[in-house]
């Protein structure tokens, strides 16, 4: 019900000039203060991708829904922009964007954000001429139409890479503008007027009248095609207007100032663009709008209003452009960009406006609303009188208090408005009385202090006929009273402990189905029995139920007998079972907790006006107690995001009433628009790398890759939805990071990840236009995090590697320490045996050589002297084994022989060099130290006659086969 997809604009609208009806079209703007690089727009165009493109003087736009971003030429950057005039701005093949400049055209390339600066070159790779371009066309079809200066005019299709030429039919008569058709035909205008279709070669189909061009200078025309095939000529320098062949074979429709029937608001245009309901929209200068019914054949004018924010920003109007999305965007001259969707604002709005006249609101703080039997509306006002609203005349009639005529109104200030049962209207005021109209003069109820059966207070709050025909008045200071209207007697109740009700301050008087009557006051609700007695409601009661606050703005009965109470805290909602109210609030969904209005509407829907704007509530259709809200602001076309107390009202056509300080709206429930219905694609805007935003390229290429350091990461995303743009709602998740959806801030629009692992991720993210219906999940990035290089497969690789080097080097070292061990054990039994074996043998020899002496007196022994040679040598080795500078001359003197001969003796003995018999007697002395002492191994080296350590383990592990600590242990 609430989203029924309106089909038209609001009945009527196109009859009447925009400057009498309710305000139906309202503008959102674009400005220098949104981030526009300048205020006169100069293009307009949307992209593949759904951003919004705007050319100006000073650079050209990206608008993506939320934030603008400018591309400027650099003169430091090779690929920025070639130049910040921007002249137009056109899709070319490949639906890439072409930007034309004062210094030629650039084509963007939006997979790096970056600009191809030699549009010629692109030109000449295409096949097509190498001239200015003038205006680009693409079909659907893939045939992309060129025209350049000259008139040249070129057809490059992009399935086939092939170009084909157009020559003009007349010699000197260049074409000035092309256009396509609904189904993709090329049609051109010339410098006569002169419309054809390009393909079929054909001859004239439309012309000008002779009248209509001054040959001589010629003419810029420009082409437009509408929906049904019907051509549209305009030019750039002449102030001609606009000509229309509504038929093939007739004349032209000429629309300028002076038309007979459709009139323009200025005859100079400069362009045009057709709306999705077929209207054509034509920007001209210091004329607005001009929006033409095709089928009516009116005009309507949309122009600036200095009082009126949502009115078109200027009059001059440059560039115009429909989006696929059926918004209209309309750049100026000075001031910006001004933009419209039916759906965009919903309500219709009345307010007081520049000029004067019956047509237009007199007054726009609205108070209150009453409907005659005629379909008519009461208004009542804050100062501004009594207002009578002829809505099928559009007419407002006020009636203003007279202080020298006693049959005008009591007041100005109309604080209560009530229709009867015979239809008479009753009007509560601020110090005026109570006030009947009989539709030519008011009577006015004052207070009489000296008469008690007068009115008990000038100010009338609240009236109130129920259904024993009790006619209740309410007011601000004194109470309730009821009123004898045959009479004109007052029959005043009291307040207080003594009186009827215990507040003197009545702001609501309701009966509901079973013939209670609730009266709203500022201390609660007393509800009155049908047999007289009371039952009082409090916040005060401090009871689980009670009601959310004292101050009641209202009170309703809905259709399904359930009473709804508005307080400046919270809605509540009575349940009579047991005698309890449930609140809603802001964190249920309402706009504002501060309820200043609540009507329900004949589809069961609870609208609530609220300091903040409008909700609109609804009971779930199977799901009892459980309501979704619709929330409204200023941006749907609401007067103001605040609405006055109790000024709403339900109409006999469906139609709601809610006033507030700038006026009052009109909301018909059941033409309330569905937004588009698909949201565009999301996008990635920006990506943040330790809180600072990476040059594009880096990100738009592809797959990212990080490295372990580089793990904090924002994302930065927008709708491209540009209809309330604020409203769009976001979640993300990061596959590989979270497990749920997470909610997205909507005025920051990033998610950012801190201390991600290595691994790789998907970023996704979800839109939704009313945080409810979402669309389905798009992923928007996918990188990952590379490991640093201790914990790479190579590193683990490594880890086990050394781990397994390592244990096979200490079984080596222990298996060589068991074979040095065993080979030393082996090596000290063999020179235990030698030594034993020498001894022996000298033994034998002297016990032999005594027996010789004995027996043979001449003979000699030859091998006790070598025994004793060794053994003396052996003996002095060890008396000099500490002095390092012990050589084998010091011990070929020692042992009175030369050089030579004790190396050729120690030789032959023992097969060692007398070097190396040192140096062994000293290691194997050292091996010894080792086991036995506590020495390190630099104190052995000394010990036995090394001067170098590291010499001495050298010749250790030589020796050993291990270095010198190892051998210990």
């Amino acid at each position: 019900m609430l989203r029924v997809l309106f089909c038209g604009l609001v009945v009527g609208w196109w009859l009447l000039p925009f400057c009498g009806a309710a305000q139906t079209i309202q503008f959102q703007q674009l400005s220098v203060e949104d981030g526009l690089s300048h205020n006169h727009v100069t293009a307009i165009v949307k992209d593949k991708r759904g951003f919004l493109w705007f050319g100006t003087p000073a650079g050209l736009n990206r608008y993506d829904g939320h934030e603008i971003k400018v591309f400027r030429h650099a003169a430091s950057q090779a690929r920025s922009i070639a130049d910040n005039d921007i002249l137009g701005l056109f899709p070319g093949p490949g639906e890439q964007l072409w930007v034309k400049t004062k210094l030629g055209i650039n084509i963007y390339d939006d997979s790096r954000e970056q600009f191809i600066r030699n549009g010629d070159s692109v030109l000449q790779s295409l096949g097509l001429p190498v001239a200015e371009v003038l205006d680009i066309r693409c079909s659907t079809q893939g045939k992309c139409w060129f025209l350049q200066i000259g008139g040249l005019v070129s057809c490059y299709d992009e399935q086939r890479g092939t170009v084909s030429s157009y020559a003009a039919p007349e010699t000197g008569v260049p074409v000035t503008g092309i256009a396509l058709d609904r189904s993709g035909q090329a049609w051109a205008v010339d410098q006569r007027g002169t419309v054809r279709q390009l393909e079929r070669n054909a001859l004239a189909v439309y012309q000008l009248p002779n009248d209509g061009v001054d040959y001589e200078e010629g003419a810029d025309f420009r082409l437009f095609m509408d929906r049904n095939g019907h051509p549209w000529v305009y030019a750039f320098n002449f102030s001609k207007g606009v000509y229309w062949w509504p038929e093939k074979q007739a004349p032209p429709v000429h629309l300028t100032t002076e038309s007979a029937g459709m009139k323009l608001s200025n005859p100079i245009v400069f362009g045009m663009a057709e709306d999705p309901d077929g209207n054509i929209w034509i920007a001209t200068d210091h004329g607005g709008l001009n929006v033409v019914n095709p089928r009516s054949r009116r005009v309507s004018y949309l122009l600036h209003d200095e009082y009126n924010d949502r009115t078109v920003s200027q009059n001059s109007i440059m560039s115009l452009y429909c989006d696929r999305e059926g918004i209209m965007w309309a750049g100026t001259f000075k001031r910006g960009i001004s933009y419209y969707h039916p759906s965009q604002v919903q309500f219709a709005l009345y307010q007081r406006r520049r000029g004067t006249g019956e047509m237009v609101l007199p007054f726009d703080d609205i108070n209150q609303f009453v409907e005659d039997r005629h379909g008519n509306v009461w208004i009542g006002s804050n100062g501004g009188g009594l207002i009578y609203f002829d809505r099928q005349a559009n007419r407002f009639i006020p009636y203003r208090h007279n202080p020298d005529d006693p049959n005008s109104i009591g007041s100005d200030v109309i604080v209560s408005l009530y229709m009867d049962r015979d239809d008479v209207l009753w009007v509560g005021t601020y110090h005026g009385g109570l006030n009947r109209f009989d539709g030519k003069r008011f009577v006015r109820y004052m207070h009489d202090p000296l008469d008690p059966a007068s009115i008990p207070d000038n100010s009338v709050w609240e009236i109130c006929e129920d259904s024993q025909g009790r006619f209740w008045v309410g007011t601000l200071r004194a109470g309730v009273a009821t009123f004898d209207r045959k009479t004109g007697r007052f029959t005043r109740l009291g307040f207080g402990s003594q009186g009827f009700t215990q507040s003197a301050y009545l702001s609501a008087i309701t009966e509901d189905h079973s013939g209670r009557v609730w009266f709203g006051t500022a201390s609660g609700i007393e509800l009155l029995m049908p047999d007289g007695s009371f039952k009082l409601f409090s916040y005060r009661d401090g009871k689980a139920g009670a009601l959310s606050n004292d101050h009641v703005n209202g009170i309703i009965e809905d259709h399904r007998h359930r009473i709804w109470v508005a307080t400046r805290d919270g809605l509540n909602l009575y349940d009579a079972t047991s005698d309890t109210f449930r609140v809603f609030r802001m964190e249920d969904g309402l706009s504002d907790n501060t309820v200043m209005a609540v009507v329900e509407d004949k589809e069961g829907t609870i609208w609530v006006s609220t300091a903040r704007g409008i909700s609109a509530m609804r009971e779930g259709v199977g799901t009892p107690g459980q309501w979704r809200f619709w929330n409204y602001d200023r941006r749907d076309g609401l007067q103001g995001n605040a609405f006055n107390e109790d000024a709403a009202c339900l109409l006999s056509t469906g139609e709601l009433f809610f006033g507030g300080p700038s006026g009052f709206n009109s909301i018909d429930p059941a033409h309330i628009q569905s937004p588009p219905s698909s949201l565009a694609v999301p996008v990635l805007t920006d990506l943040q790398l330790l809180n600072r935003s990476m040059e594009a390229p880096q990100w738009l290429d592809g797959r990212l890759k990080f490295t372990h350091d580089q793990n904090v990461l924002g994302f930065v995303v927008a709708s491209l939805y540009f209809l309330n743009k604020d409203r769009a709602s976001f979640r993300y998740k990061l596959e590989g990071f979270d497990a749920d959806w997470v909610a997205m801030d909507r005025r920051t629009r990033k998610a950012t990840f801190t201390n991600l692992d290595p691994g790789d991720y998907r970023f996704q993210v979800m839109v939704s236009e009313d945080g409810e219906n979402w669309s389905k999940p798009y992923t928007l990035a996918t990188f990952s995090i590379s490991p640093p290089i201790w914990k790479t497969g190579w590193a683990y690789a490594a880890y086990v590697l050394v781990l397994a080097t390592g244990i096979l080097t200490v079984r080596h070292i222990e298996r060589t320490r068991e074979k040095t061990r065993f080979a030393l054990q082996r090596e000290r039994q063999e020179a235990r045996s030698m030594l034993d074996s020498v001894l022996k043998q000298k033994a034998f020899l002297e016990q032999a050589n005594k027996k010789k002496l004995e027996v043979f007196p001449s003979e000699k022994p030859v091998t006790s002297a070598d025994e004793l040679f060794l053994r003396k040598v052996l003996d002095t080795v060890e008396q000099h084994l500490g002095q390092s500078d012990f050589s084998v001359e010091e011990l070929a003197r020692a042992m009175n022989v030369s050089r030579v001969a004790l190396y050729k003796r120690m030789l032959t003995i023992t097969g060692h060099t007398p070097s190396e018999f040192i140096r062994n007697i000293r290691l194997r002395r050292a091996g010894q130290l080792l086991e036995q002492s506590g020495l390190t191994v630099a104190e052995i080296a000394y010990e036995v006659g090394f001067g170098n350590p590291k010499q001495f383990s050298k010749y250790f592990k030589q020796l050993y086969g291990v270095v010198p600590s190892a051998y210990r242990k």
